[in-house]
């Protein structure tokens, strides 16, 4: 999987059901597909989603975060809302923080479930033996030279 097949996965979201607050329902369509993949290609969905949300992890965009700015939780469901909205949006706000999301009802947290519900249809274990392993963090404060 290359970074554009990432992005093709997050165009499948569904927007209706993310503007209405159901993130899981909205990511549903992606775990769908991203479970007749092979086990690698997962671990790259994973990869692709963490650099993506490490990418806007950083002091200029808490700042713009409204709501979700008063914790590091809120401040990556947030992030995770910029990616799951689809590439050109997250470009803009990566070049524009001041476009952040500033409701709590504009969070997408279910996109950090969907490589480990994927690998679950895939392989039949439990998801939560997923280990969501990249080679950055998508923790809130994790991307220090943007702090």
């Amino acid at each position: 999987m290359e970074q554009n097949e990432f992005w093709k996965l997050i165009s499948l979201i569904d927007q209706e059901a993310l503007d209405d607050c159901d993130d899981e329902e909205a990511v549903a369509p992606i775990v769908s597909v991203l479970s007749s993949k092979t086990e690698e290609e997962i671990s790259l969905f994973q990869e692709y989603l963490s650099q993506a949300l490490y990418a806007i992890d950083g002091q200029k965009w808490i700042e713009e975060s409204g709501e979700s700015s008063g914790s590091g939780d809120g401040f990556l469901y947030a992030r995770c809302f910029v990616v799951a909205k689809g590439y050109e949006h997250y470009t803009k706000v990566l070049n524009n923080p001041s476009l952040m999301p500033k409701s709590s009802e504009q969070w997408a947290e279910s996109i950090l479930y969907v490589a480990g519900q994927a690998w679950a249809e895939l392989t039949g274990n439990d998801e939560e033996e997923y280990e969501r392993e990249a080679t950055v963090s998508y923790e809130s404060f994790s991307n220090v030279a943007l702090w």
